[in-house]
């Protein structure tokens, strides 16, 4: 039993003071002998706690402090620990501190050494005492840019490890190439590979402003360019891939109305990664209703035919993965399941393009055209993959999201991709997508019709409208089981489904369209594909 008795003895007195004693016996069992006194110990302490700077650059000053406690007047070593290859301190990383006392070091960072974050741990120790203090060390990549010909270069890295973007000025800015130590990743073979954005509608299908061409192989103008140290910046009004269809011939390509702007830049504390941020401007007053838009449309050459994406349900806990061979991986749906938001497609060692879209869907759809052992040349063989973005371009549309591509292996790239998403701050910028299953196009209808679908979105839907020639006739009600859409979206909630009784005889007969619109709780809304419609009341 271990329980101290505080007994008390009878008071002094000395004139009009009590003086009243507590005495401390020894604890029942512990056997005789006095209270230990407190040992003499230290605290360490590291500032700043972190640290940054450019690789081939020394950091700012950081104090390494030393402080007694209960008496404590002994020496203190102290080293630093764990430094990855191409660091050096200055004055030193090991050195004796007294108590109360400090040191001041900085850390040099080669221009061999690993671009990144590590932790580098502080050891001090006297006698029996020791403490540790962890430094947060960063290298941020090397950057710069410059321009061969038409392209315009990006590089991120180190002496012996550099990771490079190219943008084809010919082309309207796509990214032509994503390298790793002079190892290709992207197919460039036409202008409709490479990374790249390219826009859809739900009524027409030939509708596809891309920006590096059409279908005559006819570059994209780029309007305006413009380099600074760490940057590339595109302008493009991107061509309508399908010329014929408007009005576009070989010589006489034919322009869309939709403006894209694009700015690149190394994601410079993290290796061979690359934040691309596209503007896209509608500059026209009709609508091109909701579809999935390739934002962005990524081909690589054909060795990298292996598809890796997590498509379990525990996103961000370095769950496993799943391997795509091509050309297996369906061509439209259904759709793959990717909740960590990201794909990459490698080669047998696993290097190759990591595309991490933070805003989109949780689905990627893709292709293989052609593929290793067809009928084409060696520089025809590619892959795809799009991740899935859906929104419609309608008035005023302006549209800004942000891609992130990373050259090498998909396992590394993983690691920095859950980084940047605990950093990352949430942003909810994609309409809710869906479709219209009832009434079917052309139909004869009268009265009273049903006008029924589903309505999906990555946060959730707030409103379903219905659209009779543009204008709202009422709002549908939402939240009826459809499991189905499941089998084309794993993971869909099975609550999406949206019904309305429009009433007909307000309208006069003959030929009407009927368009859904639905607002997400973000207030981003998107426009279903037109329905047409007879009526004849």
């Amino acid at each position: 039993m271990n329980r101290t008795i505080l007994g008390r003895v009878p008071p002094k007195t000395t004139g009009t003071s009590i003086a009243l004693t507590l005495l401390a016996l020894t604890p029942i069992g512990c056997g005789g002998g006095s209270a230990r006194p407190p040992t003499p110990d230290f605290t360490l302490s590291v500032s700043p706690s972190s640290v940054e700077t450019d690789v081939r650059t020394t950091t700012a000053p950081i104090t390494i402090s030393v402080t007694g406690q209960t008496g404590f007047a002994g020496s203190v070593s102290v080293s630093l620990q764990g430094l990855p290859p191409g660091i050096t301190v200055s004055p030193s990383s090991s050195f004796s501190l007294a108590a109360g006392d400090s040191q001041s070091i900085t850390l040099s960072i080669a221009d061999i050494a690993a671009v990144g974050g590590t932790s580098v741990t502080v050891f001090a120790s006297s006698g029996s005492h020791s403490h540790k203090a962890q430094l947060g060390l960063t290298a941020d990549s090397m950057v710069r840019t410059y321009q061969v010909g038409s392209v315009l270069y990006l590089e991120s890295g180190n002496a012996v490890d550099v990771a490079r973007i190219g943008l084809e000025t010919a082309w309207g800015g796509s990214i032509v190439e994503l390298s790793l130590n002079g190892t290709e990743f992207v197919n460039r073979d036409g202008t409709g590979r490479e990374v790249q954005v390219s826009y859809r509608e739900g009524n027409n299908i030939r509708w596809n402003p891309t920006l590096a061409g059409d279908d005559f192989n006819q570059g994209t103008p780029t309007i305006a360019y413009n380099m600074t140290s760490s940057s590339l910046y595109t302008k493009a009004q991107p061509l309508q891939w399908y010329a014929e269809s408007f009005g576009g011939t070989l010589g006489n390509p034919a322009f869309s109305d939709v403006l894209v702007e694009q700015t690149v830049t190394a994601v410079s504390n993290q290796p061979h990664t690359f934040r691309v941020h596209y503007k896209a401007t509608h500059m026209a007053n009709d609508l091109h209703p909701d579809a999935a838009q390739e934002f962005p449309v990524v081909y690589t050459n054909g060795n990298y035919n292996r598809f890796v994406y997590y498509a379990g349900v525990s996103p961000w806990a370095n769950g496993a993965v799943s391997v795509t061979q091509f050309p297996n991986l369906p061509a439209f749906s259904p759709e793959l399941y990717v909740p960590e938001h990201w794909g990459a497609l490698v080669d047998t060692q696993n290097l190759g393009l990591t595309v991490f879209v933070p805003s989109q869907y949780p689905y990627v759809l893709g292709f293989a055209s052609p593929s290793p052992g067809g009928s084409g040349p060696a520089d025809d063989w590619t892959n795809y993959f799009a991740p899935f973005v859906t929104f419609d371009i309608g008035p005023n549309f302006a549209f800004q999201g942000d891609i992130y591509l990373i050259a090498g292996d998909y396992r590394a790239a993983r690691q920095i991709i859950y980084q940047m998403h605990e950093n990352l701050p949430s942003a909810d910028i994609l309409p809710p997508t869906g479709s219209t299953d009832t009434p079917s196009s052309g139909a004869t209808v009268s009265g009273l019709i049903s006008v029924s679908g589903w309505a999906l979105d990555d946060v959730s839907v707030s409103k379903v409208e219905v659209l009779v020639d543009r204008s709202v006739d009422g709002v549908a009600t939402y939240g009826s089981l459809r499991p189905d859409v499941a089998g084309t979206f794993p993971h869909a909630p099975p609550n999406i489904g949206f019904s309305y009784s429009l009433d007909t005889t307000k309208y006069p007969d003959g030929q009407h369209t009927i368009n859904v619109r639905t607002t997400d709780q973000g207030g981003n809304a998107a426009v279903f594909g037109a329905v047409v419609i007879n009526i004849a009341n």
